[in-house]
């Protein structure tokens, strides 16, 4: 229930800020043409209007009751913590990671954009969740204005070809990963990240980088050729055993 919950709201979130973009402009040229038009406007009696307006205050009163908003601005933040994280709101923070096949000073970005095929992205994020490694990170520089929330909403899901069914009575979301991606246009600029999919590996002080539409093991492999890490040898075994079983 938690869960089904969890992503209802989120959706209104989406929802609600991917209408509010369009919502502006359409405002401006709705406003332009009721004032050539109003002088001639006829005015036709509605006879469902005395329904409607019912059923837009009961629905005003569930999203502007203190129990809904509160529910509401929790969720908010949670969607931003563990989903979006910026790295402003990280500047000084450490990272805490539980242990994996990483090695502490090493580390994994996979580096990536709205502009690369959902089916790219859905096959990392189903690499990612399998290995179930703290030391390795989603990273994307940034959005266009208004499509945040749209675009993970669409990507986050398990499988593509499902279709969220908001019914009133009984909701049905679709599973979707919960994986976190970091908003962190200072690690694209760090590691001079000018073309994506991109994945960085970082041991102490030395960097390697490959880029390419290509498997997460395949990148790994690439890099590991010359890193001859035993930690990245770890992932790219469990990502292969993971497509023969």
């Amino acid at each position: 229930m938690l869960y089904v919950l969890r992503l209802t709201i989120m959706l209104l979130l989406s929802t609600l800020h991917a209408a509010a973009d369009e919502l502006e402009e359409s405002v401006q040229r709705a406003m332009g043409q009721a004032g050539k038009n109003a002088a001639t406007m006829k005015i036709s009696v509605n006879k469902h209007q005395d329904a409607g307006m019912k059923a837009a205050q009961e629905s005003a009163k569930v999203f502007n009751s203190p129990e809904f908003q509160e529910k509401l601005q929790c969720e908010q933040q949670r969607f931003k913590k563990e989903v979006f994280t910026d790295d402003t709101e990280r500047a000084g923070e450490e990272d805490v990671s539980s242990p994996g096949r990483l090695p502490a000073n090493e580390k994994v970005y996979l580096f990536f954009s709205s502009s690369i095929p959902d089916e790219t992205i859905h096959s990392y994020l189903t690499a990612v969740e399998a290995l179930d490694e703290p030391g390795m990170t989603m990273l994307m520089k940034g959005f266009v204005p208004g499509e945040r929330h749209r675009y993970l909403t669409r990507i986050a899901k398990k499988d593509p070809s499902c279709v969220d069914q908001l019914k009133k009575e009984k909701p049905e979301v679709c599973e979707r990963f919960e994986i976190p991606v970091r908003i962190q246009p200072s690690l694209f600029n760090r590691y001079e990240v000018t073309q994506v999919p991109a994945l960085v590996y970082e041991r102490q002080n030395e960097v390697w980088k490959i880029s390419g539409n290509a498997r997460l093991d395949y990148l790994l492999e690439k890099i590991n050729r010359e890193a001859k890490s035993p930690g990245l040898e770890s992932l790219i075994a469990a990502l292969q055993k993971g497509k023969h079983e």
